[in-house]
């Protein structure tokens, strides 16, 4: 039995604890959050899980075998090498880091420790995504890849984005990254260029959050991404999920159904809904089977680095 502690008990987090806590072969040993009493519909859920709200007094106490990591991103990769160092293997929500450089010093101790560490790149176990990505595979090369997530955002959604880009991440880092992990997955190729615009369409807000990329690849493949947050967004507006290449076209759908070449695949809700669960149940087997994740830490790496390098030659417009 691997014990568990998870860390982090807001939306991701407590799914995560949910998905471990149903797994055999997985014990939760603690909860950690900094204040319970925002999350009081949590313990009762884990009536028999200890609750600690510090991390370093939560590794050296329940002494677990793993540790999942939902907490703010500023701590993800300070928490992730403590655990590492501390005998535990990490899962650990994206993005991995806030620099590229702690992103690597992150992947450095996984190696040095011997630990495994899977970052949460959620579409890798989502049905719809593995179809899409598979699919996009035979399209031949170049590929175009576009991507719109644009989200109208009030209220409680809206408060989450304000505290998603106060900690300075644009929609190209908290979003925009799962694309770009998709990207490494459908091309190999050398990126030549990255373009980006943004810009502030709320005065709450102080980080970009309507934001554009575009990423050329030496074989002529392009990937563009598209994110907007905020009440100015068109509600009905319909995001863009699709790839074009020489074999035709892959399209995601509204109700994740995948498309291509007049054949449709769908899956059932029961299917989309087990995702989290599909990426605790992967975890635990990198631990077991003690699969080699070097290929999932380059791209870890290369998706981080290709949208801070947006971040950075990002324009206003």
């Amino acid at each position: 039995m691997i014990k568990v502690l998870v860390v982090g008990v807001g939306a991701m987090g407590l799914d995560h604890a949910k998905a471990i806590a149903s797994i055999d072969g997985f014990e939760i040993v603690g909860l950690v959050a900094r204040d319970f009493s925002r999350w009081s519909h949590v313990p009762p859920i884990f009536p028999d899980v200890p609750l600690y709200n510090e991390f370093y007094h939560s590794l050296a106490h329940s002494k677990p075998d793993a540790v999942c990591i939902s907490s703010y991103t500023d701590t993800h990769a300070e928490y992730s090498i403590a655990a590492m160092e501390a005998g535990a293997h990490v899962f650990v929500e994206k993005p991995l880091a806030t620099t590229v450089t702690d992103a690597k010093k992150v992947v450095e101790v996984a190696k040095k420790t011997n630990r495994k560490m899977v970052v949460g790149y959620i579409l890798r176990h989502h049905p719809t995504w593995v179809k899409f990505i598979e699919i996009a595979k035979t399209l031949g090369k170049p590929v175009t890849v576009k991507m719109t997530s644009n989200q109208h955002s009030t209220g409680e959604a809206w408060e989450t984005h304000k505290k998603i880009l106060s900690a300075g991440l644009s929609p190209l880092i908290d979003c925009g990254i799962h694309y770009a992990d998709l990207m490494c997955q459908i091309t190999k190729s050398e990126v030549i260029n990255i373009i980006a615009t943004g810009n502030i369409t709320s005065n709450e807000v102080s980080t970009q959050n309507e934001a554009n990329m575009e990423i050329v690849y030496q074989e002529g493949s392009r990937f563009y991404f598209e994110s907007n947050w905020g009440a100015n967004v068109d509600p009905n507006f319909n995001n863009i999920r699709q790839a074009k290449g020489p074999n035709g076209t892959v399209i995601v759908g509204d109700d994740n159904s995948v498309h291509h070449n007049g054949k449709i695949y769908c899956f059932s809700k029961a299917e989309q809904n087990r995702t989290i669960l599909n990426q605790q149940e992967y975890f635990l087997k990198t631990i077991q089977d003690d699969i080699d994740l070097n290929d999932h830490w380059k791209a870890a790496i290369t998706s981080l680095e290709l949208v801070f390098k947006a971040e950075d030659v990002m324009n206003f417009h």
